[in-house]
């Protein structure tokens, strides 16, 4: 069996075409899981928060203040816990 060159540029040309569209795809592929890891991450931190808003807010007042704060300030300092994480 006998390749002529036009064949071999036109094998050339697909197959360069298969790493471009493989190349392509891998990338949209990584940019989906990025998104999906930081929507993720994103949705973990809004859970803790509110956990531990409602932790906090089902603390007795003499508990918030052995802890150094008041019950207006538990939102404030749930803020300042999660940012030291």
């Amino acid at each position: 069996m006998a390749f002529s060159s036009d064949t071999a540029r036109s094998d050339t040309r697909h197959a360069a075409t298969a790493t471009i569209s493989l190349s392509k795809l891998a990338h949209s592929f990584v940019s989906i899981l990025a998104r999906v890891r930081a929507k993720a991450h994103s949705a973990l931190k809004s859970l803790q928060m509110a956990r531990m808003l409602s932790t906090l807010a089902n603390m007795s007042d003499h508990q918030l203040a052995q802890i150094g704060i008041q019950r207006s300030d538990i939102p404030k300092y749930a803020e300042t816990l999660m940012a030291k994480e």
